[in-house]
């Protein structure tokens, strides 16, 4: 039996599982564990210039792999832990799994108020900040059990529905030197099958698509969890049944595969829209109704006009909010493959999906002219729906495995219908909606799928949060492209109170003195940090500039000036309706 510090013994588990990468920044409460992953570790250490940089950077590395070994993150004491909050509610409500290893002072000092100690509601109570945002968050509090409560929290990280866990290390019990006979085998702790649909309600699923003339499928983040693309596109062509994505779910299936509808919801495509209108039969995988993903509970007619198929690994996420005719609790990947089975034993004919087909396609014709002109605007400063459509012709062009991280503000109102994507590596922030995420995420993403370009698309009010995260992009030979969205405004924000209140506030990045909009420099922020940039000065620019970007092996920025008249682009306005049974089609707010 050897004996081993508490850390070394966490590190040696972690090295058996197969991490690759730890992220962090460095504290007194981690430095144990730091010299180890720094000095005596295969693992490479990538450090940061802050906690929820780290994070974002597990988060998009996570989401290109969504598979074991998950990604380490570690931070420290007080302010250290703290920083982390809101970048890891938004891991937890997109189902990214990571472990953060939380340093924490020393037991021995414990209530007594030391230096950054969580203490006027009892010793050390950090913790407790974080359990409502992870799948798991504890403390160690011996370090003779610490190894096995970090497997244990190891474990229900990846194992399920994925998401963060939280273990933090009193300073202490990371130094303790304890009795090891060997270091477990991870597999042994974390390799456990999904669950699998209860039978007869598949059958049931079944008998009533088979009944359907206007199926429709919609599908979100669970496919991507379950890694479930090659079944999802096996079920769509045996059963020629249309599929629309959530926002969420952009990238399960080529935007270009004849049965994809793009992405539904608010911004969505109007064809996706009207066949959510029109379905009779609804089956809905890994996706969990919310409002931007249903125009504010106005598109779907359930159940009155449509039947609810609800699939999800998740029981509470069934029938939160619509009635449901038949839930099933199930990894998506297993759904779909005993769903295939139960149908062809049904003897479903997909040629009898012609009429219901064919009118989709009349209305993806009639939406695909209806934007044209936003595809293709020249004005200057640019439109948002040209960049988002030229960007992913580059990247077709180009590469399309590129990892793309997509950001939250005005842009969300274009990139779902308008970024047309190709492969699995795209995701954008989430429900949390947390700005800056996608350039640290970007970082991750890079990591996680090295061979292909990696792009973040950000707004400059989210840029200018996490930008200072491409330093680590130079220090650490991570190359990656910025394309930032400037107008100098909260635009989203801007836009609506405008509409509701007939002026803004806290909108607009001006100049006091002259009221004149002012923003620091893009490029020189950039070139500040060894990051070259670039910024675009007519449409046609965007193109060349971006392929170049996106061949060059360095990181580089391109400012590119956005119209702030730009109204937001919403096929379904609505209104949140006062009473939640009607279905909000009075008069929209915005």
């Amino acid at each position: 039996m050897a004996k081993m510090k508490c850390a070394e013994a966490i590190v040696r588990f972690l090295e058996k599982a197969g991490t690759e990468y730890v992220f962090g920044l460095n504290g007194h409460g981690n430095w144990a564990f730091l010299d180890l992953i720094e000095h005596e570790s295969k693992i490479k250490g990538i450090p940061v210039r802050s906690e929820d940089h780290a994070v974002h950077m597990a988060d998009g590395y996570f989401r290109m792999k969504r598979q074991a070994p998950i990604p380490i993150v570690t931070t420290t004491v007080g302010p250290g832990n703290t920083n982390i909050v809101s970048a890891l509610a938004n891991a937890y409500f997109e189902s990214s799994a990571m472990l953060v290893i939380a340093g924490g002072g020393a037991t021995q000092w414990f209530d007594r108020g030391g230096m950054e100690e969580f203490y006027r509601k009892g010793p050390e109570e950090w913790i407790q900040v974080v359990k409502p945002m992870t799948k798991l968050a504890l403390m160690a509090s011996r370090p003779d059990t610490a190894l096995e409560m970090t497997m244990r929290a190891y474990k229900m990280a990846v194992t399920g529905r994925p998401g963060p866990v939280v273990v933090m290390l009193p300073f202490d019990i990371q130094a303790t030197e304890i009795d090891v006979k060997e270091i477990p085998d991870p597999t042994l702790w974390v390799k456990i099958h999904n669950s699998g649909p209860d039978p007869s309600a598949i059958q049931e699923a079944a008998q009533l698509i088979s009944k359907s003339t206007k199926p429709l499928l919609v599908v979100s983040g669970g496919i991507h969890n379950s890694r479930a693309y090659a079944e999802l596109v096996d079920f769509v062509e045996t059963f020629k049944i249309p599929v629309a994505t959530t926002f969420m779910g952009k990238g399960v299936i080529s935007e270009d595969h004849p049965l994809s509808l793009g992405v539904i919801g608010r911004n969505g495509t109007m064809h996706a829209i009207n066949a959510a209108r029109n379905c009779d039969v609804l089956i809905a995988i890994g996706t969990h109704f919310t409002d931007i993903d249903t125009g504010g509970w106005t598109i779907y007619d359930i159940p009155s006009k449509t039947k609810l198929i609800h699939i999800d690994i998740d029981y509470s996420e069934i029938a939160r909010v619509y009635p449901t005719q038949i839930g099933i609790v199930s990894d998506a990947k297993s759904a779909i493959q005993e769903l295939g089975k139960e149908l062809k034993n049904h003897r479903f004919d997909g040629h009898k999906m012609s009429p219901w087909l064919n009118k989709i396609s009349n209305w993806k014709a009639e939406w695909e002219e209806s934007v044209k002109e936003l595809r293709n605007s020249n004005i200057y400063p640019l439109h948002y729906a040209r960049v988002c459509n030229d960007a992913s012709e580059i990247i077709k062009e180009v590469d399309p495995e590129t990892s793309v991280t997509i950001d939250t503000g005005h842009l969300m109102n274009f990139s779902p219908a308008f970024f047309r994507y190709y492969s699995r590596f795209i995701s954008h922030c989430g429900h949390f909606h947390r700005m800056g995420w996608s350039a640290p995420a970007a970082i991750g993403a890079k990591l996680a799928n090295p061979n292909h370009p990696a792009v973040a698309m950000i707004g400059d009010g989210s840029f200018f949060m996490t930008g200072v995260s491409l330093a680590t992009t130079v220090e650490q030979n991570i190359p990656i492209v910025c394309v930032v969205m400037n107008n100098k405004s909260l635009q989203i924000e801007r836009e609506a109170m405008i509409k509701l209140y007939g002026r803004s506030s806290f909108c607009d990045y001006k100049i006091e003195k002259t009221g004149k909009l002012w923003n620091p420099d893009v490029v020189k922020f950039a070139e500040s940090m060894g990051v070259e940039g670039v910024t675009v000065n007519k449409p046609e620019d965007f193109k060349p500039l971006f392929k170049r970007a996106l061949l060059s092996d360095h990181s580089v920025v391109i400012d590119v000036p956005i119209n702030l008249e730009i109204a937001a682009y919403r096929p379904v306005p609505y209104s949140y309706p006062a009473n939640f049974n009607l279905r909000g089609l009075e008069k929209p707010a915005y």
